[in-house]
């Protein structure tokens, strides 16, 4: 039972202890509509949802109701967007008052889950806004929780489905905070809570920012409680910080009538939100519009892309950006640019995606676009050989998309050609051409690579000097130049272009293929050796828009990469034959980051894989065919982990259960892209219209 412990502040704190876990029951159906409502609550905590406002900001929790990770809540809000997230409501305790009470809530606590308010659940559907259903002898009571797009508000709805008129008590949890940390319970910090008509405006007392609940309708009663010692399983997996207090300052009653919604809504806008009703039939509104893009006939292609707009937000003015994922990346320069074709241009949203390409070549700096945005402070980071080469490959796909030509051929192309100037002259972190035209990059406790872990100073997968993707993208930055000048009418600068581009070809068949083999080598280290690891980063040089590959060669990597790496999750990041491979990716940071690129799957790389099948093979029914077949294992995955979205990794070994963040944009992002070109492959029309060396 609750005990209750006196605060200097006027609050009081409440602890929970050895509470029974108890077996549940089933009911309902997911949102794809073909996955049971498991039945006991660890399989119920382990699904869960997301909701975003296109800001950055985002809500997200689990099924079962309690909060499993320190990002989990009802509203992180955005204050510079997609920056500066700060983590306001953790969710609540919600009760029907009757007696004795039931409890809709659910919290997970040090060896305790309490209340159990779980085991009330008929049916939850995560689409078009995640919905709960509760069933109790005499009630039918269902919850709706989305955010508005553009702004940092959640709305959570309640209405009364079955039974006699009720009321339903909800004691929000706050804590203001970095939505990274955690907040513990103190004397010196606390929730100013005081009401005004319907908005109850709630002040903490460090001045950070404030908010407001508006209560349509209800009552309102001052109660401060501190809950204590919440624990979050996913961060106790992952060796981080796992408990966490909240502070209550208030209770409000709702009552639960058949014939009207009773609504909260949390909100760090300035002005009063519009009546729910409003809010949530424009916000199902604009989200049925999503999957315009798709044909009615490819459910798992609309999915996807309702899917993708989680990703794409607002910067500063009008730019654009693209989150790499949730709850914890900030907008990252390597994952906005090969996640962009997917996310913007399958999608459908090509002015959007010209947005994003202009914004981050407004802070292009000695040839490098921006690595990563930091969730606090303003200095972006440049420490990436391969971010600026991905973005040439966006602008080719943007322009074959249809993409704005004075975009193209105004301060994109020229920012790529600056790009290509800057690498071949030299530029940071030992970035340059060879002697022999091949990119040579690396410098002292650096991973500039995306295969970038690191401990400390430790970077656990070392690629110092010629990586084989770098190399290949290289040859497609000038390829693709070579196209966007021949197109402005400067044919001697495009020769002078594919000429070096074609030594930087002969030079990267002479160094990286490997006949006994038939594939390709890792790395080039500075001393003239070679990585001969089997890892998955060899597809590009088959799968981007210029192959640096005959078909035959092609078709030899393909089948050796597919022999080693291939899984129904996506691609292994190393051979399980090598003596490094790691097969499970859990335990804490620094053996997770050494697992991170050691054999763990990443789905997003089955995208590369999928192209250069279809390079090698032809776009033949059959290739196609044998395309989807890759990526259909990977469907079932929407509804398991995130609801609706697709995981950063995999583990590489059976049953590949899902890692890392939950929601990842160019997993979302590389599945819907080429998903759609096995079903339905498009002609170019413009920067690459041949596929051949």
């Amino acid at each position: 039972m609750p005990r209750d412990v006196p605060r200097s502040n006027g609050a009081q704190s409440v602890a929970f202890n050895g509470l029974d876990r108890a077996a549940g029951r089933a009911g309902g159906r997911l949102s794809g509509g073909v996955t049971r409502l498991p039945s006991d609550y660890t399989s119920l905590a382990a699904l869960e949802w997301l909701e975003t406002n296109g800001l950055g900001g985002y809500a997200s929790g689990t099924v079962a109701g309690a909060s499993t990770r320190g990002y989990h809540g009802w509203l992180v809000a955005a204050v510079r967007p997609p920056a500066e997230r700060t983590l306001i409501a953790t969710g609540g305790e919600e009760w029907m008052v009757l007696d004795p009470p039931v409890f809709l809530s659910t919290h997970q606590y040090p060896g305790a889950v309490w209340p159990e308010g779980w085991q009330l659940l008929e049916s939850f559907h995560a689409s078009p806004v995640p919905t709960w259903t509760y069933r109790t002898p005499a009630h039918r009571v269902e919850r709706r929780l989305f955010m508005v797009y553009g702004q940092n508000t959640t709305v959570v709805r309640y209405r009364l489905l079955e039974g006699e008129p009720v009321s339903l008590a909800v004691r929000p949890f706050f804590v203001f905070r970095d939505h990274h940390g955690r907040r513990q319970e103190s004397d010196h910090w606390w929730v100013e809570a005081t009401r005004t008509g319907e908005a109850i405006h709630c002040v903490p007392s460090d001045g950070s920012l404030p908010v407001s609940v508006y209560v349509r309708p209800g009552s309102y009663r001052s109660e401060a409680l501190w809950y204590r010692r919440f624990e979050y399983l996913r961060e106790l997996e992952r060796g981080l910080a796992s408990q966490e207090d909240g502070y209550a300052p208030f209770v409000v009653e709702l009552p639960l009538t058949r014939d009207r919604e009773a609504d909260l809504i949390f909100s760090a806008e300035l002005r009063p939100p519009p009546a729910a009703d409003e809010l949530e039939r424009d916000e199902r509104n604009r989200r049925a519009q999503l999957p315009a893009a798709i044909p009615d006939g490819d459910p798992l292609g609309r999915r996807l892309a309702v899917a993708a707009d989680a990703f794409l937000v607002a910067r500063t003015g009008e730019q654009r950006s693209i989150i790499a994922g949730y709850p914890w990346f900030a907008d990252w320069g390597r994952d906005t640019m090969i996640a962009l074709p997917g996310l913007a241009l399958t999608a459908g949203r090509t002015d959007e995606a010209g947005r994003v390409l202009a914004s981050f070549v407004s802070h292009l700096k000695d040839g490098l676009l921006p690595n990563r945005f930091p969730d606090q402070g303003f200095e972006p980071e440049y420490n990436s050989v391969d971010a600026s080469l991905w973005f040439s490959v966006a602008l080719h796909h943007f322009f074959e998309a249809g993409g704005d030509p004075s975009l193209v051929d105004g301060p994109l192309g020229a920012a790529l050609e600056q790009i290509v100037a800057a690498y071949a002259r030299g530029t940071a972190f030992g970035i340059r051409e060879d002697g022999d035209g091949l990119l040579t990059a690396g410098a002292d406790g650096v991973a500039l690579t995306w295969m970038d872990a690191r401990v400390d100073d430790w970077v656990v997968t070392p690629r110092r000097g010629k990586p084989v993707e770098v190399n290949a993208l290289w040859y497609n930055a000038r390829r693709i130049l070579a196209a966007l000048l021949l197109r402005q009418g400067r044919t001697g600068d495009a020769a002078q272009v594919r000429r070096r581009a074609n030594r930087t070809r002969q030079a990267f068949l002479r160094a990286f293929w490997d006949p006994e083999t038939g594939s390709l080598v890792d790395v080039i280290a500075p001393d003239g050796s070679q990585d001969q690891s089997i890892r998955p980063n060899q597809v590009f040089a088959a799968s981007l828009p210029y192959s640096l590959l005959t078909r035959v060669q092609a078709k030899s990597m393909v089948e050796f990469v597919a022999q080693h790496l291939l899984t129904p999750r996506g691609l292994r990041t190393l051979a399980p034959s090598d003596p490094a491979y790691k097969g499970r990716y859990e335990g804490d940071g620094r053996t997770r980051d050494a697992a991170y690129h050691q054999g763990t799957v990443w789905p997003w790389l089955l995208g590369p894989f999928a192209d250069a099948l279809l390079y090698a093979y032809g776009g033949t029914a059959a290739t196609r065919a044998r395309g989807r077949k890759a990526l259909e294992p990977l469907a079932s995955h929407l509804d398991e982990a995130c609801l609706g979205q697709v995981s950063e990794i995999f583990d590489g070994d059976e049953p590949h259960a899902p890692r890392g963040c939950p929601a990842q944009a160019w997993s979302v992002a590389e599945m819907l892209r080429v998903w759609r070109k096995v079903l339905e492959p498009r002609p170019t029309r413009g920067l690459a219209k041949a596929r051949r060396p």
